[in-house]
């Protein structure tokens, strides 16, 4: 048991004081505990074909297939609307995230509407330290809504599962309030999750502005008048009728409207309610990062539909900023003249010429050397031409997409399938799960290429490795020994079960913030089978308990994506997150505490 505790502090102390990838770690540490004979080969590598792995790694593809198609874009301005103050702004931002985060991954959903609260920031006139930290704690609050709103609810319910199957293959005659069945399966852990979430969300809405600190903007910015680019409202797109607020054209990072053309006349200093209409040409003057984003708009083509005739699916498709060679054969003619897009199989967006962007319509720009071009091209371009004689250098822009708007319906069809299969019990998750996955592939809302390359299997190593760990806190004894320890010290303080419902949520949330949720829930897992068992109580609390602490990576930066993805642009600072996060963490255990068992009695 020694030998455990001791590869359990180094995990801890490496993931702390090291760089090391957290996949390496876990494998690392599972390797020792082998080593070490304080777990069989068998039980050590059994995560790795664990249930709750097969339905992460299906969650990965339904996610990207969501995010692929656009499905999720297009509804965000719809969404949030204009906040007239910061806690309006939390309100409005926090509320969909949360919902949304019960029922897809909460990272991409974050990346999502990150750009939207920093626009608003901008806006109101506020450092985005006082916005985008409840950003990314509304959706990790989210995650306890449902039984996939975070993978460390899977895997605790996988291992859970797996737990009373022992139990009755061992002929021990399982209580059916032990057990989840149908639709209870999908919204157990909102039981605590949905108290906690209207509570945290409520909290922050009227604490967080005054907690928060002021760290005020950072302006280390790409140039964001680098280009003009030109788009097309498309007479038959789903922007004809809305108004600028409406479409999500204020809420692009890196870039903005400078203009609108309509019928020979120029609209400067456009208005949020301004309503477009069919054949408008938007004027926008920004940076790659920009060009990128207005690109994942429907309803929006480059204003001479040279880009519609690129020979390329929308899933090669890139944008790349390439070099004009004073050799290249089309120095000194228009675009138009230079057929470009026929020779390169390229588009070009927009020109940029000794520091200062060119305006006018593409066709009619005369290229010159030294010109930096924006194209829209394949992926295949900056191999096949960057290094030839019509340009000096060529790279692609990074985060660069173009979803397929056209199959987001179909995307959000399958998502509220496989939900109402996991809701209603009609399919076993995994089946649910990977049925979906396959829809999404099978409809060509993302490519078999794509559907691989979603899937993040240093997650899937983490998960299968961390469960290996916490078959080796079980079999060493070290699960039984610490929930006879809190049984012993809960009967001298005369808690009871409450509190020792507390304890098991207290402590898996504080190891989650070093030890990442899935570390967390595979060492504490065993830990609440033994403190029920200690106390001869229904182990469910217990584990819907572990939910509830893993998934409240609160306290720490690094304790989860999101949490990460805010820091550089809130500019915040290690201590900071305790500030908001500490108050939630509370809010979260008493919620626990108090609403798990009034459904699920210990006995």
């Amino acid at each position: 048991m020694l030998v455990v505790v001791a590869i359990l502090l180094l995990l801890v102390v490496t993931v702390v004081l090291t760089r090391a990838p957290l996949d390496l770690v876990m494998v690392g540490c599972l390797t020792l505990l082998l080593l070490a004979g304080e777990v069989g080969p068998e039980d050590a590598f059994l995560g790795f074909s664990n249930t709750a792995v097969l339905m992460i790694g299906a969650l990965f593809v339904v996610a990207s297939g969501l995010r692929q198609t656009g499905a999720i874009d297009r509804f965000a301005p719809l969404l949030i609307g204009r906040p007239r103050s910061i806690r309006n702004a939390i309100a409005r931002l926090g509320l969909p995230v949360m919902a949304l985060s019960g029922l897809m991954n909460t990272t991409p959903l974050v990346a999502m509407f990150l750009p939207v609260g920093l626009d608003i920031c901008r806006r109101l006139r506020v450092a985005p330290s006082r916005l985008l930290m409840p950003l990314s704690f509304a959706g990790i609050l989210g995650g306890q809504l449902t039984l996939i709103g975070t993978a460390s609810n899977i895997v605790i319910f996988g291992l859970y599962t797996d737990y009373i199957a022992a139990q009755e293959v061992g002929g021990v005659v399982v209580d059916s309030a032990w057990t989840l069945t149908g639709a209870m399966k999908f919204i157990a852990v909102g039981v605590s999750g949905i108290v906690a979430g209207v509570l945290g969300l409520v909290f922050m809405i009227v604490f967080a502005p005054r907690i928060l600190p002021d760290r005020g903007a950072d302006n280390r910015e790409e140039n964001l008048e680098r280009y003009e680019a030109r788009f097309i409202v498309v007479s038959n797109g789903s922007l004809v009728g809305r108004t600028i607020e409406q479409a999500g054209l204020r809420h692009l990072p890196g870039l903005f409207l400078a203009a609108i053309e309509r019928q020979g006349r120029r609209l400067g200093a456009v208005g949020p309610d301004e309503l477009l209409e069919a054949e408008d040409v938007l004027c926008f003057v920004g940076g790659t990062s920009g060009v990128g984003e207005i690109r994942r708009l429907d309803g929006l083509e480059a204003e001479d539909l040279q880009a519609t005739k690129v020979d390329a699916p929308a899933a090669i498709r890139t944008l790349v900023e390439a070099v004009v060679a004073d050799t290249a054969s089309f120095v000194g003619r228009t675009v138009r003249e230079s057929q470009f897009r026929t020779i390169y199989n390229a588009a070009i967006i927009a020109v940029h010429r000794r520091g200062e962007r060119v305006e006018g319509r593409i066709g009619d720009i005369v290229l010159e050397a030294g010109d930096v071009l924006l194209l829209e091209t394949h992926l295949g371009f900056v191999n096949s031409h960057g290094r030839g004689n019509a340009f000096h250098l060529a790279t692609t822009v990074e985060e660069a997409r173009f979803p397929r708007h056209r199959k987001a319906p179909l995307a959000l069809g399958i998502l509220v399938a496989m939900i109402v299969c996991l809701a209603t019990g009609l399919l076993d998750p995994v089946e649910a799960t990977w049925l979906a996955a396959l829809a999404m592939v099978g409809s060509k809302c993302i490519n078999a290429s794509m559907a691989r390359k979603a899937i993040d299997f240093s997650v899937l190593i983490t998960i299968g490795a961390a469960i290996g760990i916490g078959s080796a806190v079980r079999e060493s004894g070290l699960g039984t020994w610490v929930g006879n320890s809190l049984v012993d010290l809960t009967n001298a303080v005369g808690g009871g079960d409450r509190l020792l419902l507390a304890a098991i949520v207290l402590a898996t949330a504080l190891i989650a913030q070093v030890a990442t949720n899935f570390g967390a829930a595979v060492i504490l897992f065993p830990i609440a089978i033994s403190t029920a068992a200690g106390v001869d109580a229904n182990p469910l609390p217990f584990v819907l308990g572990v939910m509830a602490g893993a998934g409240s990576n609160f306290l720490t930066p690094f304790g989860y994506q999101t949490n990460l993805m805010v820091y550089g642009p809130g500019r915040y600072r290690f201590g900071d997150f305790a500030r908001l996060g500490v108050p939630l963490l509370l809010i979260v255990l008493l919620s626990a505490t108090v609403m798990i068992p009034l459904v699920f009695p210990f006995r």
